[in-house]
């Protein structure tokens, strides 16, 4: 039973900016859905809120940027995201 305890990660979404420092930025959170053969500039949630990072993210859903004021370095938006 303690092997499960160390296993266990939260899903969350921390974003820090260039000198790693806490950034705040409105993060949405919703369930997410298949963009497979989707033309335009495909959404890859549905259903979200609206939140401040940081944020914690449930089983079967994903996080995307509420706005495209800042660029993440990374396109997996899980964790520490440098933007």
């Amino acid at each position: 039973m303690f092997y499960f305890t160390l296993a266990m990660y939260p899903r969350m979404m921390v974003t820090l900016d260039e000198e790693l420092k806490p950034l705040k930025v409105n993060v949405r959170v919703g369930e997410a859905i298949d963009t497979v053969a989707v033309a335009g500039i495909p959404k890859q949630i549905t259903g979200f809120t609206n939140h401040q990072s940081p944020v914690l993210i449930n089983y079967g859903e994903k996080a995307e940027l509420g706005t495209e004021e800042y660029l993440p370095y990374t396109p997996v938006l899980e964790n520490f995201v440098v933007l």
